[in-house]
């Protein structure tokens, strides 16, 4: 999804996939956005200014200009940082 308003369906979708336990990525004002559940409480949510990857499918760490940690609810995690 690349949109400059998140609309609320697609919030609500993107909490969904959090809690059915799966990782959410989307685009949002030109940052990729990964959200997953943490180990400990929550979900982390990691913003990347690019979309390059690992051989493993992963976000490449030199690519991450924010994260942190939202102990609310999944839909909290997704609000969080937009």
């Amino acid at each position: 999804m690349k949109t400059d308003e998140m609309s609320v369906a697609a919030i609500n979708d993107f909490a969904k996939i959090l809690e059915d336990g799966n990782t959410a990525e989307f685009i949002y004002n030109d940052f990729y956005y990964e959200i997953f559940e943490s180990c400990d409480e929550g979900y982390v949510v990691n913003i990347y200014s690019c979309n390059q990857r690992d051989e493993n499918g992963d976000y490449l760490d030199k690519y991450m200009i924010d994260g942190g940690l939202c102990t609310g609810s999944a839909r909290d995690a997704v609000e969080f940082m937009l």
